[in-house]
């Protein structure tokens, strides 16, 4: 009888060995987990920022102004594992040569993206160093 009780409760606990018909699909690779737009909520501030798989990206004061022109800043960056580098072509930093490139440490999920400044000298962008934006589309 005891041993009857053990089989009914291994199967009921999925002991058959059996991959579980729930498995979690494989998480895409961060470059592609990245594009999309994100934006801060206070008391963070309230800016927004847009990364195209084409690898450019621009940030605005609001997810409203993304579309409108100028831009805080606009331009391109690139994702190497977990370090992202972003370099101004347009806007904020981007006539300063020693602030043009940043590079952040992120950490990208569902929710949004998580940065930790690595190399930093643009003011205006130095306020994204331990906060997260979170995924609006």
């Amino acid at each position: 009888m005891r041993s009857l009780l053990v089989a009914f409760l291994l199967i009921g606990c999925g002991g058959g060995g059996a991959e579980s018909p729930h498995a979690v699909p494989p998480k895409r690779p961060n470059t592609e987990l990245i594009n999309g737009e994100y934006e801060r909520h206070p008391p963070d501030g309230t800016a927004a920022m847009r990364l195209r798989a084409d690898g450019s990206y621009r940030i605005a004061k609001n997810k409203a102004d993304l579309d409108k022109d100028p831009a805080i800043v606009e331009g391109h960056y690139t994702l190497e594992k977990d370090l992202l580098t972003l370099t101004a072509e347009k806007g904020a930093c981007a006539d300063d040569e020693m602030a043009k490139v940043s590079v952040y440490k992120v950490v990208l999920s569902k929710v949004g993206i998580r940065f930790t400044k690595d190399t930093e000298t643009c003011t205006a962008r130095q306020t994204m160093d331990g906060t997260t934006w979170f995924r609006a589309k």
